[in-house]
């Protein structure tokens, strides 16, 4: 793929429309959350996986020598050429390609004069109403307990991202996982779950990074000033939303 071309090379020319779509919308999240989302943070990954297979978890020097291979600022997006600034950079679509694919399939069911339907590409995009005439729903899964659910959702047009701690864990308390905050190297330590309402589920799904990494208490500051909704659940199970989320 072009995105592991990029990685191995540390640069690519002539990238996709596709490709150059996804970087800009990132970079553009990442300038406006000041790099609490950020793409090169595939270097993180790959070390706390690595410790993990090894049964262990990184030394806080690896975590550092890791961090050093990672700032969005360095990723360099041009129509013609992408390149990757610093030595070992790597790049992971994993925060915000489920979105891009759920907005790629509305788009192209809605061509095709699809006037209902519900599309999960791990993140939700949704057209008209459910086979009853109503509201579309989705339920928000416990991450402290994959048999229950935390509530309900009913849609209202924008699309749905969820991230959380229990889908991609490296220890057995949840307490380091796939979300990573650039700034430390490691997961963010207060929340399980966010879930974020967009019109765009490309956008809902790099903004849960964004939530994850600002916490709770920035999370309804944020959500006002994204003009976005959100859910979201602590490491204890207590969990609150934003006004504009409806509960069915």
């Amino acid at each position: 793929s072009e995105l592991v071309q990029l990685n191995r090379q540390g640069y690519l020319e002539r990238p996709g429309a596709d490709l150059l779509k996804v970087l800009r919308t990132a970079q553009m999240v990442s300038r406006r959350s000041n790099g609490q989302f950020d793409l090169s943070v595939q270097p993180l990954w790959a070390l706390h996986a690595k410790a993990h297979s090894e049964g262990r978890e990184p030394t806080a020097a690896e975590i550092h020598a890791a961090q050093q291979c990672v700032g969005w600022q360095s990723l360099d997006v041009g129509k013609q050429r992408i390149e990757l600034r610093r030595p070992g950079m790597a790049l992971t679509f994993n925060g915000i390609a489920q979105g891009y694919a759920a907005d790629a399939a509305r788009e192209a069911l809605r061509s095709h004069g699809i006037a209902n339907a519900l599309i999960d590409a791990g993140e939700y995009a949704s057209l008209g109403r459910s086979e009853r005439g109503q509201a579309w729903t989705l339920g928000i899964e416990d991450p402290h307990d994959e048999q229950r659910l935390v509530t309900t959702l009913r849609g209202d047009g924008r699309a749905v991202a969820t991230s959380a701690d229990n889908r991609s864990a490296f220890t057995a308390d949840h307490k380091h996982h796939h979300i990573f905050d650039p700034a430390t190297g490691d997961s963010p330590p207060d929340l399980s779950s966010v879930t974020v309402l967009a019109p765009s589920a490309m956008m809902a799904d790099a903004l849960t990074k964004v939530m994850f990494v600002a916490g709770p208490q920035q999370i309804p500051q944020l959500a006002k000033r994204w003009q976005v909704g959100v859910l979201w659940v602590d490491k204890a199970g207590r969990w609150e939303a934003t006004a504009d989320v409806l509960l069915a």
